[in-house]
C-alpha cells in the first residue's frame, strides 16, 4: 500500500505531495527505495524545511491523504 500525502509546511506554508509506502509492483526482486520509507526524511521544496512522516506531530501538517494499493 502507498499513501500520498499532502502537506503544508510548517516553516514556510508550501503545500506539497510525498508518495511513502510500499507501491505494489509486478517486479518483487527490486529493493523498496529509501525515499519511500516513512522513516526516511524529505524536505520542502521551497524552503528546505526537513520533515518525516514518523515525527511527532507529523499529522497535524497534513491537508490530505491518498491511500492506493
Amino acid at each position: 500500500m502507498a499513501q500520498l500525502y499532502t502537506i503544508k509546511c510548517p516553516k514556510c506554508g508550501k503545500i506539497f505531495s510525498v508518495a511513502k509506502g510500499v507501491l505494489m509492483s509486478w517486479d518483487f526482486s527490486k529493493p523498496i527505495p529509501d525515499s519511500a520509507k516513512d522513516e526516511t526524511p524529505f524536505n520542502c521544496p521551497d524552503c528546505n524545511h526537513s520533515m518525516c512522516v514518523l515525527d511527532n506531530g507529523f499529522h497535524d501538517n497534513v491537508v490530505d491523504v491518498v491511500y492506493a494499493d
